[in-house]
């Protein structure tokens, strides 16, 4: 099977005139740190990032003979099209084949389009394009988001305090706590626990308290 790059947009099929030297593919895993008394630093992995493409390709404005066989046609006509699904946001899907390797074959938002023309080939262009794996969202992400909101607006403002709190009251850590869940309890309010790591100086990071450990709950 011969070497061939092409997109298909609304069910039509549009192969590059000229494959690009190189198509450059990349993934980044998501990692958050954080720093451990008396241990130093950790990583914690969060999530693996989405797949990115890239490559640059020529794009004649005439049918030369190393142009790839099927109908014809010029750079603006390709260049119309990138930027068109660009701006309309649209995804399409990246299909790279060389008959030896898995293809490529991913649905892809069109991050930037880059054009240049060189002296001496006028008409012909250079097209550097970058691409982003599309997701969809699915409909659990609108559940959770809706939920969280309902729950902050029954929750106590964030001038009010609590009457159940008094001076020198103490909480004692266990497993599974978090200080959102603290100050809900103490003050009704998940996001005044910025009191309680004000008022105990052995928090550096609100995401870190471990069980035993003893909390001043201020007033």
């Amino acid at each position: 099977m011969a070497y061939s790059i092409y997109f298909k947009v609304d069910g039509k099929k549009y192969k590059l005139p000229v494959n690009p030297e190189e198509i450059k593919l990349s993934r980044e895993l998501n990692v958050e740190t954080y720093q451990v008394l008396g241990a130093g630093q950790v990583s914690v992995p969060s999530h693996c990032a989405l797949a990115t493409y890239s490559f640059e390709a020529e794009f004649p404005s005439l049918n030369y003979h190393y142009v790839n066989s099927g109908s014809f046609k010029d750079a603006d006509y390709y260049e119309k099209m990138f930027r068109k699904v660009q701006k309309n946001m649209i995804p399409i899907r990246f299909i790279a084949s060389n008959g030896i390797t898995d293809d490529i074959s991913v649905k892809v938002l069109v991050k930037s389009v880059e054009s240049v023309e060189k002296a001496g080939e006028e008409g012909d262009k250079y097209l550097t394009i970058n691409l982003m794996e599309y997701k969809a969202p699915g409909k659990r992400y609108v559940a959770v988001q809706t939920a969280t909101v309902t729950v902050k607006q029954e929750e106590t403002p964030l001038s009010e305090t609590s009457p159940a709190v008094t001076e020198n009251k103490t909480h004692t850590v266990v497993k599974g706590d978090t200080l959102w869940g603290i100050a809900k309890q103490y003050y009704g309010n998940g996001a005044q626990y910025t009191k309680i790591t004000s008022a105990n100086a052995g928090i550096k990071n609100p995401n870190l308290i471990y069980p035993g450990q003893v909390l001043t709950i201020p007033a």
